[in-house]
């Protein structure tokens, strides 16, 4: 049994005084928890080397649109659904490091300065924290993990084709750089990590459980009478009442079970195994319910996902129901548009099929948040999660950063912003990256209403102050 030290401020918001919610919920199962205020959660899921943009976008008006083919797996969603069409990577675009390396700088809101963590382009590390380590840090005090971070290979790790050109997440570090967060690539060793001492819903198991919450009941109850002793008469009333409650939650607890599900471990995959490009579909549905089951265990509030950056391959998409595998996506991106790629000058059909294909990944990923995760989230979980995806750039031949495709899944206990949108922003063409452009918001502005959705009213500005500040106001 983990021990759990009560402060004199948690045992206060224990009984609804404090200035927090209560503190007991990690303590409860979720059936007792349900008078509580269920948690919001977060999942920030990232692909690189952005999209077919003219088959991303949605066709139609505000709230009156049809979701496009890249999309339509969502579309049971629609009416949680934000698209957003007119975000700017701005820190990416201001700074020496673009394109590839807004992936740097879209959770961060700052620029990749020159430094030597990418020799070639004389790049280093962003210098502020990611949102996911913002958000994190000052909601995740009750969990194990205040953020956890999955990603299937390829994908720049920390001394592993290294460099903000695919790490998205990042701690607070030194003035002069911020400190990467690696993706766990290992279902299995993303269990363990995960996982370990937490219990599942064995009948014995889940009498144990029980029996030690109630005993976390028993220490609670005992705590907070002798606290009621020390406090103002004009305070006991309403102490006096959550007391009540509490002993109520004491009658209740012993008829409900556990409801965190704790999934089979796994199976442990070699490291060549990790970082063959054919598995990357096996390890995004394996790395999903492992991200399902760590929200449902409240082991975490923030889940982070990361895609292939952009040395990606399709080699598994005729097993998932499609017309061709591909090679590199980045070579697919170039093809859409470039002039010439490698020695190759590519034909209209070639630009023509790598659209397809780029359209078809797109697809493939909205099939797998609709069916691998969030279609099997319990409903509590899903009502109280905000889900936003991103990439680092939008047109993927072009490389440009601005106008990145950016959809968010509100659920319908969230309540932070009006749903079921298309909203657009700015005269972005995506086939040109050089055509004149205005209008756009900057991502800076996105990542202050997410911070403020979850929690962070006092948040008014993250990354460079001098891109934006205050949140992006047609959300609400």
């Amino acid at each position: 049994m983990r021990h759990t030290r009560w402060s004199r401020r948690r045992l206060l918001a224990a009984a609804g005084i404090g200035v927090t919610g209560s503190a007991l919920a990690p303590f409860l199962p979720r059936s007792v928890a349900e008078a509580a205020t269920q948690p919001k959660r977060l999942v920030l899921i990232t692909n690189g080397q952005g999209t077919d943009m003219t088959r991303w976008r949605p066709m139609g008006t505000e709230t009156d649109f049809t979701l496009s083919y890249a999309l339509e797996p969502l579309a049971a969603y629609q009416s949680r659904m934000l698209v957003l069409d007119g975000i700017d990577n701005e820190a990416a675009i201001r700074g020496p490091g673009t394109g590839h390396f807004g992936q740097g700088t879209m959770w961060t809101g700052v620029e990749v300065p020159t430094g030597t963590v990418r020799p070639d382009e004389m790049l280093g590390w962003p210098t502020a924290a990611s949102i996911d380590t913002i958000i994190g840090e000052r909601i995740g005090g009750e969990t194990k993990f205040p953020a956890y971070y999955w990603g299937t290979w390829p994908i720049a790790t920390d001394g592993d084709n290294q460099g903000p050109n695919g790490i998205c997440h990042y701690r607070t570090g030194t003035p002069d750089a911020a400190q990467p967060i690696n993706p766990q690539l290992n279902p299995a060793s993303a269990f363990d990590t995960l996982f370990d001492g937490v219990m599942g819903d064995d009948p014995a198991i889940a009498a144990r459980i029980r029996a030690e919450r109630k005993s976390v009941i028993d220490l609670v109850n005992g705590e907070l009478t002798r606290v009621r002793t020390e406090m103002p008469d004009v305070d006991r009333a309403r102490f006096d009442a959550h007391l009540d409650s509490l002993r109520e939650l004491e009658k209740r607890i012993s008829q409900v079970t556990a409801a965190c599900e704790v999934p089979m471990r796994p199976d442990d995959y070699s490291e060549s195994q990790v970082h063959d490009y054919n598995l990357v579909h096996v390890f995004t549905r394996l790395q999903f319910e492992l991200m399902r089951h760590a929200l449902l265990c409240d082991l975490t509030r923030v889940a982070c996902f990361d895609w292939p950056h952009s040395e990606g391959y399709g080699n598994y998409m005729v097993e998932e129901g499609y017309a061709r595998n591909f090679g590199s996506i980045h070579t697919l991106a170039h093809t859409m548009s470039y002039d010439v790629v490698g020695d190759t000058v590519p034909s209209d059909q070639d630009r023509a099929i790598a659209r397809e294909d780029m359209a078809n990944l797109q697809n493939w990923r909205s099939k797998m948040l609709a069916t691998e995760l969030l279609d099997l989230l319990p409903a509590d979980v899903l009502d109280n999660t905000l889900l936003v995806w991103a990439s680092e750039m939008s047109e993927g031949g072009t490389h440009s950063n601005r106008n990145v495709p950016i959809v968010m899944v509100q659920g319908s206990s969230f309540g932070a912003f009006t749903a079921g949108r298309y909203l657009r922003w700015g005269s972005y063409d995506p086939i040109s990256n050089y055509s004149e452009y205005t209008g756009g918001q900057p991502m800076n502005k996105l990542l202050v209403s997410i911070c403020q959705a979850m929690g962070l009213a006092d948040v008014d500005a993250v990354g460079d102050t001098t891109i934006s500040t205050g949140p992006l106001e047609e959300l609400a």
